[in-house]
């Protein structure tokens, strides 16, 4: 009887207040079962709102469906009681800013969660690397030791050793062919240079005599 009515009422965002008790006693006036919709509800909550309704209430919670519905029956002989919100319940203004704070709650509590997997990363990072923070930029382009080196050497095979010498004799050979290709190139254009200044100068000297020549006509 109580699944095929369709009179109900639902616990929504602020939870159990006042109102709540009110609306299942004005539904008792004409029914004898209503259907509470607990939306939204964690798993397990629906359980806690029975027995929290039948309480407050006076009801009797009849069956549970799913995770989120509960029907109640409104007892024997019922009679409405004169105060139908008890005292002891929260108001709706109340009800939301204690939602309000519940949900800030569990977002700090996720933040607290994250934050800690976070730190206990970053000490086994330091536990293992050093602090990178008092880290410098030349301990992180550390030159190989000694040790590594003569390591490295001794792994070296007489074959790769000779053709290193050979190769090195060749880049030799190349760099003293091209210094002396530079010296060359510089000689012709410090001559060629040369040239051109001492043709300057004749043709400097020869204007200035054809300069003075001009002048003693003048004069004369």
């Amino acid at each position: 009887m109580g699944q095929k009515r369709s009179n109900y009422l639902q616990i929504g965002r602020r939870g159990l207040f006042g109102g709540v008790v009110l609306n299942m006693h004005m539904h008792w006036k004409k029914h004898e079962t209503v259907k509470v919709f607990c939306k939204p509800c964690k798993p397990g909550q629906v359980h806690e709102y029975a027995q929290e309704l039948a309480r407050l209430s006076g009801g009797i919670p009849l069956q549970i469906i799913g995770d989120d519905t509960i029907i109640f029956y409104r007892r024997k002989n019922y009679e409405q009681p004169e105060v139908m919100s008890p005292i002891d319940t929260l108001s709706k203004k109340k009800a939301l800013e204690k939602s309000k704070f519940e949900q800030s709650l569990e977002s700090v509590r996720r933040f607290v969660a994250i934050a800690e997997k976070e730190l206990e990363l970053y000490c086994r990072h330091v536990a293992l690397y050093g602090d990178p923070n008092n880290r410098n930029l030349l301990s992180m382009l550390d030159v190989p030791s000694g040790n590594s080196k003569e390591k490295g050497n001794h792994e070296v095979s007489g074959d790769f050793s000779v053709s290193l010498s050979e190769t090195e004799a060749d880049s030799m050979e190349m760099e003293l062919s091209e210094t002396e290709n530079s010296l060359q190139d510089e000689n012709m254009s410090m001559n060629e240079s040369d040239s051109e200044e001492d043709s300057m100068l004749d043709s400097y000297v020869i204007k200035k005599e054809r300069y003075i020549l001009l002048k003693c006509k003048m004069k004369v």
